[in-house]
C-alpha cells in the first residue's frame, strides 16, 4: 500500500520482523493535494489504519504476552523461548511495553489521518465517506481502549501530529480517556451498517466494543479496581453495557453463537463463520512480512516436526495436521494446572491437545507432566497440553491463515449475561455458551454477586488464550489473588508502566 502517513514522534514503523531498525521521527506528511484525492485513496488510508493490529508487536503476538502469559494460563516450565513476562521479570524498558505502546499509537495516528482528511474529500460517495469516517472513530476508540487498560494514563492525541513539538501531548486521566473512547464509539455506531468483512469492523463491532467499555467501568467500580474511583454508579454502567450488548445478541442476524465449537477455530470458517464479529485478516499466501500472514500455530506447538491431532473434539474419527512446517517453537505453553480447572466434560478443555497421532491415525504420544524428564525426544517435547485454537493444516510452510479472535459472539453473550445479572435473559445467554461446551446450566437463584463471579470464571474458560486474561483480572480487582503460578510485580498489577523511552521523550 503506497501511503506514507504522519506519525507521532514516538511511533515506530518496524513492520514486525523484530529485526528492522526503528525510527523515531515523522517521515512523511501528506495532504489532500498529494494523497486523499480518490475513494480508493480513502479506502487505502483506512486499511492502513487497521494494519498495525496485525503486527507482532501489537495484537498478533505481544497482546498474548501482556494479557495471557502474565496469568495462570501459561507457564514457562523453566525451558527456553520464554518472555520475561512469564515470571513478571519486567520493568519500564521491557520490549513488550515499548512496542505495544508504539504500535497502538501508530494505529491512533493513522485513524486520526482518516478523520482529518476524508470529511473534506470530493471524489468519494457519501455512503463510503460516512462508513470510512465511522470505522476510523471505531479504530481510534479500539486503540485507546487497549492503551488505557494496559497503561492507565497515557497521552491523548486527537489530531495528526505534524511536528516533533506536537508529539508531546498531555497525559489524559483515565476518566478523560474513557470519555474520549465513548464519544468516538457513539459517533461510529449510528453511521455504520452491518456487513461482515474479515479484517474490518461494522456497527455490531462498535456496539460490542462500547458494551465492553461500559462493562469494564461497571465491574471496576463494583470491585474497587485501582484507577476507577471516579465512576459514580456501577449498576448504571452495567445497564449501559446490557443495552449495547443486547443490541449485539438480540437485534441483528448476521452474527450468532456457532453451534459447533471447533468450527469457531477452523481457518476455513473465519471469514464466513457466524461467531466472528471482528477478526484480523492474515492469509497464508501473504508475502513479505509476518502480519500479512500469521505464525501463531508455531507459537502454540510443542517443538516437533509436523504432527497430527484429532480432527474432532467430540470423539469423531480422523486426524489433521496442526501445521505444514518442519517444527514449531513451543513458545506459548499451557499451564497444566490451568488445564485441569476445566471439567472433564467441558469441550473447551479438548481445545487443549493431550494426544498426538501419526499420519495414519495411530497414537504417537500422550501428554503427561512427567514427559519433561523423558529421554524420548517426542515425549520430552510433550510435557504440557497445547492449544489448538490456532491451527492451520493448509499452511504454506511457516505462513498460516490463523487469525486473532478480537471480538466474537460468545463474549458478547457473556458481556450481556454479566451486565444483566441473574435475570431470565442473563441466565439464558450464559447457559447457551455453557450448553455449546457440553455443560449443564448454572444453578438457579444465584445472587447478583455470585452470578457475576460465575460469569467471570466462564469468561476465563471461554476466552482463554485469546488475549483477555490480565484485563479480566484487572477489571475485577483479582490480579494478586487470581495469579497463583507466578509472583506478580505488585507495582504493575493494575497497570503496566508507560515505556521509559516514552517518559524520557514526553514526561508527565
Amino acid at each position: 500500500m503506497k501511503l506514507f502517513i504522519t506519525i507521532i514522534a514516538v511511533a515506530f514503523v518496524s513492520l514486525s520482523s523484530c529485526k528492522r531498525m526503528l525510527e523515531e521521527k515523522p517521515y512523511g506528511v501528506f495532504s489532500n493535494s498529494n494523497y486523499y484525492n480518490t475513494e480508493q485513496d480513502a479506502l487505502n488510508a483506512l486499511l492502513y489504519a487497521y494494519d498495525p493490529i496485525n503486527n507482532i508487536e501489537y495484537a498478533a503476538r505481544f497482546l498474548f504476552n501482556l494479557a495471557d502469559v502474565t496469568t495462570n494460563q501459561y507457564k514457562s516450565y523453566n525451558r527456553g523461548l520464554a518472555t520475561p513476562l512469564y515470571n513478571w521479570d519486567v520493568n519500564p524498558n521491557t520490549d513488550e511495553f515499548l512496542y505495544f505502546f508504539k504500535y497502538a499509537y501508530l494505529g491512533v495516528s493513522r485513524a486520526n489521518s482518516v478523520l482529518e482528511n476524508v470529511p473534506g474529500m470530493k471524489n468519494i460517495s457519501t455512503t463510503s465517506k460516512k462508513q470510512f469516517i465511522a470505522e476510523a472513530h471505531f479504530l481510534r476508540a479500539f486503540h485507546y481502549f487497549m492503551l488505557v487498560r494496559t497503561y492507565g494514563e497515557v497521552p491523548l492525541h486527537e489530531k495528526v501530529v505534524e511536528s516533533i513539538s506536537q508529539a508531546k501531548a498531555s497525559y489524559a486521566s483515565i476518566e478523560q480517556l474513557y470519555a474520549f473512547i465513548i464519544k468516538d464509539l457513539e459517533a461510529a455506531i449510528p453511521a455504520m451498517g452491518i456487513a461482515k468483512m474479515q479484517g474490518r469492523a461494522d456497527k455490531v463491532a462498535a456496539q460490542f466494543l462500547l458494551s465492553k467499555v461500559y462493562l469494564t467501568l461497571a465491574s471496576s467500580k463494583m470491585t474497587g479496581a485501582e484507577g476507577y474511583e471516579w465512576v459514580t454508579d456501577a449498576e448504571q454502567m452495567y445497564a449501559k453495557a446490557a443495552e449495547y450488548a443486547g443490541a449485539v445478541v438480540n437485534n441483528q442476524t448476521t452474527y450468532n453463537l456457532d453451534p459447533n465449537l471447533l468450527n469457531v477455530y477452523d481457518v476455513n470458517h473465519q471469514a464466513d463463520g457466524v461467531e466472528h464479529i471482528f477478526i484480523t485478516s492474515m492469509y497464508r499466501d501473504g508475502k513479505a512480512y509476518e502480519g500479512n500472514f500469521s505464525q501463531l500455530p508455531q507459537m502454540y506447538g510443542i517443538g516437533l516436526p509436523v504432527i497430527y491431532i484429532s480432527s474432532s473434539i467430540t470423539g469423531g474419527a480422523g486426524v489433521q495436521k496442526t501445521i505444514e512446517a518442519t517444527s514449531s517453537w513451543s513458545y506459548y505453553r499451557v499451564d497444566n494446572d490451568f488445564y485441569n480447572t476445566y471439567a472433564d466434560n467441558d469441550l473447551r478443555k479438548r481445545l487443549m491437545v493431550t494426544t498426538i497421532y501419526n499420519e495414519n491415525g495411530t497414537v504417537l504420544a500422550t501428554y503427561s507432566p512427567s514427559n519433561i524428564s523423558s529421554g524420548n525426544p517426542t515425549l520430552n517435547a510433550f510435557f504440557y497440553p497445547f492449544c489448538r485454537k490456532y491451527t492451520d493444516p493448509y499452511s504454506l510452510g511457516t505462513r498460516t491463515s490463523a487469525n486473532l479472535y478480537l471480538m466474537r459472539f460468545a463474549e458478547a453473550a457473556l458481556i450481556y449475561a454479566e451486565a444483566a445479572g441473574p435475570t431470565t435473559e442473563g441466565y439464558a445467554w450464559v447457559n447457551k455458551v455453557r450448553a455449546r461446551a457440553g455443560l449443564d446450566p448454572l444453578p438457579a437463584g444465584l445472587s447478583p454477586q455470585v452470578f457475576r463471579e460465575r460469569i467471570w470464571q466462564e469468561r476465563t474458560w471461554e476466552l482463554a488464550f485469546e488475549g483477555h486474561g490480565i484485563f479480566e483480572l484487572r477489571r475485577t480487582n483479582r490480579v494478586i489473588q487470581g495469579i497463583t503460578n507466578k509472583t506478580v510485580k505488585q507495582e504493575y498489577a493494575n497497570f503496566f508502566p508507560v515505556p521509559q523511552r516514552e517518559t524520557d521523550l514526553n514526561p508527565k
